[in-house]
């Protein structure tokens, strides 16, 4: 192997420093890629941070027209809510650090689909709503924080 090398490389220097530059360029490439996935990490997570905090405000906004007993406005701000929770969970797909986050999430969207479900009802239950309102605000506020939290986003 040694005299192979020798042969081959003593001869021609040149030969031997494209080698090093071929392996540094390698190097520099690997570190680039895993960076740029490293920041489509984050802005996935950014774009999910900025759509559950706008759920946490319709969440809200749900337990303000509960008590005006606006049920047609109820129900389109729990389906909103409803949608962004499971287009965040499907998006996060399976990273075991958000396992806790996706089952507050799910609970959340299970929430807001009994939400809309009482909100069509000719007998609302204002008092159910409203405790799974604050519920889902609750756990909003837990993901919301968690995520500034764990990875460094803080608070805008």
């Amino acid at each position: 192997m040694v005299a192979a090398f020798q042969r081959n490389w003593r001869d021609d220097p040149a030969s031997l420093w494209g080698l090093v530059i071929a392996v540094y360029v390698l190097i520099v490439a690997m570190g680039a890629r895993r960076a740029a996935q490293e920041a489509r990490s984050a802005e996935r997570l950014r774009t999910a941070l900025d759509a559950i905090e706008g759920a946490a405000n319709k969440c809200t906004e749900v337990g303000q027209f509960v008590r005006l007993q606006k049920w047609d406005v109820v129900e389109l701000r729990a389906q909103e809510v409803m949608t962004c929770c499971r287009a965040t969970v499907a998006g996060w797909g399976d990273e075991s650090s958000l396992k806790d986050s996706r089952n507050k999430l799910n609970q959340v969207a299970t929430q807001m689909g009994s939400i809309v479900e009482q909100a069509r009802n000719a007998n609302v239950d204002q008092q159910a709503i409203l405790t799974a309102q604050l519920k889902s605000v609750e756990n909003l506020a837990v993901v919301i924080g968690k995520t500034h939290k764990n990875y460094g986003s803080g608070s805008r």
